[in-house]
């Protein structure tokens, strides 16, 4: 299950074009790179739920060719991250699953780490990991998940066995652990895993070596992770273009006089003509770009016509 129902605020106005998963991200996007991550690891199925724009969500989905099934659930109502999963639970069948959030991207080896899962013999294990901007999840010596956010604090000030971890949106659980929610209605997530602690049925933890891990939620994070991406190496995250940091899609055009510094991503059938400086500067599909035009850290949403100079700006069309 990919989780992509959310509205993204704080990556607006980014996200009143698109909705988040589906946001530009070095040549592709979170949702088609963990599409292709699931497919390249042989699992059965994968649904995503959708509430704001789904009906970009739907188009992308319908066309792409899976060699797996593949279903958009489309939220009438938000329903949050428990509602959400929830609603989705008849598309496995009573098998166990695996739920990622649709704004992060990482390198987990989620067949491998589903095994170990299994083995366990748990019903609900949360992949953490050490990331000290995030940690506050607190988990025992034995691997017991005992508290979230400000309990989580509070238990690692008192208690010298615990430590303070970060959740990275992947969860491992089977169906008997949300069977009781109702169907369509909003639910939290960490609600339930809260009140499992409370009836000493906490979530194991699971952890994987070496994860390389980064959220999208956030402007901030959103240029980061562009800049990070242009110096990994080639191919570290495929489908993401990584290792380069001037990068456009076979569709776009950039005139030859074009001047393009920093970190330039240019989307599908954009135009960059004449006479132009781009210097750290991302364009989303069907842009263009007037001769002249000085763009500095800025980041251009589908279909903008721009002029003149701009710098530190999110442009976006006004009827968006």
């Amino acid at each position: 299950m990919i989780l992509a129902a959310g509205l993204g605020t704080r990556l607006r106005p980014l996200t009143y074009v698109r909705p988040k998963a589906l946001v530009p991200v070095s040549g592709t996007t979170v949702l088609r790179f963990w599409f292709e991550q699931l497919q390249a690891m042989s699992f059965g199925g994968v649904v995503v739920n959708a509430y704001h724009r789904p009906e970009q969500i739907l188009a992308e989905i319908d066309s792409w060719q899976s060699a797996f099934p593949m279903e958009v659930r489309v939220e009438k109502e938000l329903l949050g991250t428990g509602g959400g999963i929830r609603n989705m639970l008849d598309f496995c069948n009573g098998e166990p699953f695996v739920v990622v959030n649709g704004d992060i991207v990482c390198d987990a080896p989620l067949q491998k780490l589903a095994q170990r899962f299994l083995r366990l013999g748990e019903d609900l294990v949360l992949l953490l990991h050490d990331c000290p901007a995030f940690n506050n999840v607190a988990v025992d010596a034995g691997g017991q998940i005992l508290g979230f956010g400000e309990e989580a604090l509070s238990l690692a000030r008192d208690r010298t066995d615990i430590r303070l971890q970060a959740f990275t949106g992947i969860h491992f659980i089977k169906p008997q652990v949300i069977q009781h929610l109702s169907v369509g209605r909003p639910h939290d997530i960490v609600a339930v895993y809260r009140q499992r602690i409370a009836e000493g049925r906490p979530p194991r933890a699971l952890w994987s070596p070496g994860l390389f891990w980064r959220e999208m939620g956030s402007i901030e994070a959103y240029w980061a992770l562009h800049r990070e991406f242009s110096s990994l190496p080639t191919g570290f995250l495929i489908p993401f273009q990584t290792g380069q940091p001037l990068w456009r899609d076979p569709t776009a055009v950039v005139n030859s006089d074009a001047e393009l510094a920093g970190v330039v991503m240019v989307g599908a059938r954009s135009r960059v003509m004449d006479s132009c400086r781009l210097e750290d500067v991302v364009l989303w599909d069907d842009v263009m770009v007037e001769p002249g035009t000085v763009l500095r850290n800025c980041v251009v949403a589908d279909g903008v016509i721009c002029s003149g100079y701009h710098e530190g700006q999110i442009l976006v069309e006004e009827t968006s």
